[in-house]
């Protein structure tokens, strides 16, 4: 009876330990792929107003923001989840 939770447990710790894996590779390419279409919206907007299309511009720019916040946000929960990981690590 020991014996089948025993490698119940192990396998569990297995999947866990997975799954925290998946989850750091995964935020890392989130974070990377925010910045990229950062980069890539403010490269659109600086081409649109030297061709003096304000408007699309103007938009482009705005997109540019928005996945700078995102960049932020999701640097902010890996901090928040690294904090936490050295307190579960303490226990």
């Amino acid at each position: 009876m020991d014996r089948v939770k025993y490698f119940r447990d192990r396998s569990a710790l297995h999947r866990a330990r997975e799954e925290k894996e998946i989850l750091e590779c995964e935020m890392v390419r989130t974070k990377r792929s925010f910045a990229v279409m950062k980069e890539a919206w403010s490269e659109h907007g600086k081409r649109e107003k030297e061709k003096s299309t304000f408007a699309s511009a103007a938009y482009a720019f705005k997109q540019a923001k928005i996945y700078a916040r995102l960049a932020g946000d999701a640097q902010v929960v890996q901090d928040k989840a690294e904090k936490k990981q050295v307190i579960y690590q303490q226990w």
